[in-house]
This record gives C-alpha cells, sequence and structure tokens, in this order.
C-alpha cells in the first residue's frame, strides 16, 4: 500500500493519505480511490470505521477543489468578518452574529451573508467530498499563522508550513493520475499545476474579499502593469489595508491607499529588537485570554527605561523615537478609521493617523491611538498582522483585545484607577479629574480601568463611572 503522511513540523497537523495496493487506473476516480485520514493535534477529525482508520474516497475531487481554492487559501487572511479563530461552529455563530449586528463600516446585511458563504465554499475542505457527509475542515490564515479547524478541534501552524501540507497532498494524488488519459485526469492535473496562475482582477478579490464588479472599479488605485510582478500571487500593504478598512468605493479608497503608498521603507532594526524582547514576555501566555497578554505586555513596557515619566504618565509619541517609527497626520476622508500601521516589505514602519477622525480634536484619543499602534508593533508584526493595521476596520478581534487592554494598562494601570477610586468614594468626580488630567486619558478608559482593577467599589462609585462610558449597558458589575 502507498502512503504519503504529510504534516506539520510539530505534527500537530496531518494528512495521511493512502492507496491500494494493484488498483484500477483507468479513469480518474479509480485511479484517485483511497483512504485519507486528517488529524489535528493527535485527534482525527476525518477518519474511517473508527478514528485509526482513513475514509475512503476518490481524492481527485480534492485535488479539483484545491486547484480552485488556491488562491483563496493562500492569501485571504483571516477568519470569516474578523472574527475570533475557533472550532467551526463557533467561527459561523460569531460570524453570523456579525452579520445581524452589522458591521462598524455600514457594510450591507446581504453582501455580508454572501461573503460569508463564499468564504465557506473556498476554505472548507469537506467542500471537495461531495455526496458523503464530511466534518468541516476549515483552512484559514492569520498573517503567517496558519490554522485547521474542524467540529471539536484546531491546530496552528506558520502558514508556509500548513501550505506545504496542502501541496503535498495536491502533488501525491496528482502524481496518481500520470498516464491516466480521460478527460477530467487532464484538466485536473493541468488546473493543479496552474493553481498560481490568475490575472491582476482575481488576485485582487481574493486579497481584498472586494466583490467583482468593486474590483473592477478600484483596480487602478492598486497598481500601474509595471509596478509590480503579478505571476505570484501574493498581498501586500496595500491590498491588506483595502481588505482590513473593508468594500469601499473608489472615491473613499483612493485617498487611504494614497496616504499608505506614499510612506517610504525604512530601517525596522531597532523596532525588531524592541519585537523580540517584547515577544518573549508574553511567550507562556498563550493560553490565557488575548486581554491579559495585553496587560502583561503593557506592565513590562512601563518598566523599561525612559518610558513611565514624572508622576507616571506616558508619552506614546516618545517611545516610537527610538525604533524609527514616523508619525504621519493624514487625511483619509472617512471619520470611522482612527489610524494605519504599516511595517511591511515596501512601506513604513509608520503610523497614520486620520485628521478626519474622532480623535482629532481629543489628545486623550490620540494618545490612546498611538497606544493601541505600540502594542500592534510590539507583538502582531510577525503573526497576525505581518503587513498593516487599521484601528477602525476589520482586524481580528482577539487581535484587537489584547491591543486595547494594552493601551489602556500602558497610559492608566489598574492598579492605580481602582486604588484612587477605592480612597476617594463620595469624591469621585474630583479623583476622575486628577487622574485624567495626570495621565491624559478619557473618562471611558478611566472607567473601564477601574471597574477591572479587581477594587471593592461602593455603589455610588460604580453608578459614577457608568456614566462615564458611552455604553452603560455593556458596563455591568
Amino acid at each position: 500500500m502507498d502512503e504519503l503522511v504529510a504534516r506539520s513540523s510539530d505534527g500537530d497537523i496531518e494528512f495521511a493519505l493512502h492507496w491500494p495496493a494493484g488498483g484500477s487506473r483507468t479513469s480518474a476516480a479509480n485511479a484517485t480511490r483511497g483512504s485519507l485520514r486528517v488529524s489535528l493535534r493527535g485527534k482525527a477529525v476525518w477518519y474511517g470505521s473508527d478514528e485509526t482508520t482513513g475514509f475512503e474516497w476518490t481524492w481527485i475531487e480534492l485535488l479539483e477543489f484545491l486547484a480552485e481554492s488556491w488562491l483563496y487559501l493562500a492569501i485571504e487572511d483571516g477568519a470569516p468578518l474578523g472574527v475570533a479563530l475557533d472550532t467551526v461552529p463557533r467561527m459561523v455563530a460569531a460570524s453570523e452574529m456579525a452579520v445581524e449586528s452589522g458591521s462598524p463600516l455600514g457594510s450591507d446585511l446581504e453582501r455580508e451573508r454572501e461573503q460569508l458563504e463564499a468564504y465557506r465554499l473556498t476554505h472548507d475542505l469537506a467542500e471537495a467530498v461531495q455526496g458523503a457527509a464530511m466534518p468541516p475542515l476549515w483552512i484559514v490564515r492569520d498573517g503567517n499563522t496558519g490554522w485547521a479547524a474542524s467540529t471539536t478541534a484546531t491546530a496552528k501552524a506558520p502558514f508556509d508550513e500548513l501550505l506545504d501540507v496542502l501541496r503535498k497532498v495536491g502533488d501525491c494524488i496528482a502524481s496518481r493520475l500520470n498516464g491516466v488519459s480521460d478527460a477530467r485526469s487532464r484538466e485536473a492535473v493541468r488546473s493543479w499545476h496552474a493553481r498560481n496562475s490568475h490575472d491582476r482582477l482575481k488576485v485582487i478579490e481574493a486579497a481584498t474579499g472586494y466583490p467583482s464588479e468593486l474590483v473592477a472599479e478600484v483596480e487602478s488605485i492598486f497598481y500601474s502593469e509595471d509596478e509590480r510582478d503579478w505571476t505570484t500571487p501574493r498581498s501586500d500593504e496595500l491590498l491588506a489595508a483595502a481588505r482590513l478598512v473593508g468594500p469601499q468605493p473608489r472615491t473613499t479608497l483612493r485617498p487611504i491607499l494614497g496616504a499608505l503608498r506614499r510612506v517610504p521603507l525604512s530601517d525596522q532594526s531597532d523596532l525588531d529588537r524592541a519585537s523580540q524582547y517584547a515577544l518573549t514576555v508574553i511567550a507562556d501566555t498563550h493560553d490565557e485570554p488575548p486581554f491579559m497578554q495585553g496587560y502583561t505586555l503593557a506592565s513590562w513596557l512601563r518598566r523599561q527605561p525612559e518610558v513611565v515619566h514624572r508622576g507616571g504618565r506616558v508619552d506614546p509619541e516618545q517611545i516610537l523615537v527610538p525604533w524609527n517609527v514616523p508619525l504621519i497626520d493624514a487625511s483619509f476622508g472617512l471619520g470611522d478609521i482612527d489610524a494605519i500601521g504599516c511595517w511591511g516589505p515596501s512601506h513604513g514602519p509608520a503610523v497614520l493617523l486620520n485628521s478626519d477622525a474622532r480623535h482629532a480634536a481629543s489628545s486623550a484619543r490620540r494618545r490612546a491611538t498611538l497606544a493601541h499602534e505600540i502594542c500592534h508593533l510590539l507583538v502582531d508584526r510577525s503573526s497576525s498582522l505581518p503587513l498593516v493595521d487599521v484601528l477602525g476596520g476589520r482586524t481580528a478581534r482577539h487581535v484587537e483585545q489584547r491591543a486595547r487592554a494594552f493601551a489602556a494598562e500602558l497610559l492608566l494601570p489598574r492598579e492605580i484607577a481602582g486604588q484612587m477610586l477605592s480612597d476617594h468614594e463620595g469624591n469621585e468626580d474630583r479623583a476622575a479629574r486628577s487622574l485624567r488630567s495626570r495621565f491624559g486619558v478619557s473618562s471611558e478608559l478611566l472607567a473601564w480601568q477601574a471597574k477591572n482593577s479587581g477594587y471593592r467599589l461602593g455603589s455610588q462609585t460604580r453608578q459614577f463611572l457608568s456614566k462615564l462610558v458611552s455604553n452603560p449597558s455593556e458596563f455591568r458589575w
């Protein structure tokens, strides 16, 4: 019996494909009949009569699916609608909830539903098995990390490793069709070998998630014909930013990408060194909630020399100076986007602050925006955000949760906020004014930090803090 076992370097993602000896190879179907077992973190998610055997099928269907979906698997970044990565049922449920609640940029619900279905059709390997009820098996790119997710288990690996596992599976199936002359075999092999051959419109569509009619409208904003080699499908800073901003008309997208295009490439070595230290700080916190990782990272940064000034105040702009990360004020013409951080191979590192956003009129909001981007600069460039971040866009929620917690803790530690409000019960307004002035934060950030401090606050203090937040219904004790 011939066999292929393709796995990630840590063995957490494994595809085991078996071919019976002496089988007929007169057609595409019988040449590729074999058994496939897929396991994630040691748990079989696709299997046959029991978890030790493979599922028997004609795997030309998987080859055809991989060839057709390869572009989307390779460069479509993030789970659908930016939901947290999890098992498939939870991702689907979260995506459906996001559709019903509407996106922050106002996309229409029907388009969001179509986007979710299109994602499933190109990322769920179970779609390759027509005629059998296989559990879902989604392949999801999260920046430089790849996830395989099924109903009951998930596993991750460097994305290049996961893609190489799928390539080995495709090559193995294609090799079974050597010498098989029927039309289906020839077309499947041709499509597989041409899986990276796409025109620029198709690449833009896959990288941005924009509908084809919008891609045709905005195509010229991205590149001129001689500006980029399109023979190898890949994303870049402009395509990634467009995806995170969400589908936008040409008039809206042009100033955003224009500002990003003008950012020159600069030396990242100092920033890289800071990132290496930061990543070691959270290396053992992967099982913790994202917000706890953010708190841990912020506490570490506050302990570094020249970060905290007199009175405990932090100046985010000054933190960026030794890392050679400039701040650039730009008009995006869209108030929902606060900032764009870029750090890819062609632009940056830099932070573009949107002069049309709400933070433009508030020093506290500007400081929070910069602190938020500092988190991405430190720990997300090597994983979830290898190219850009759009604050106010569709960045994955677990990444944003960590950055929000980091920004709040960097500017005003929970311990200080909680103790101050606890010590000044009955005089909360004076205490809040003192904290806002001393640390340069908004009333809302102050309220959340006090609430999350763990201090026992009296009912009067809790009522006072509830009036400081924009959505009191979420501010429950």
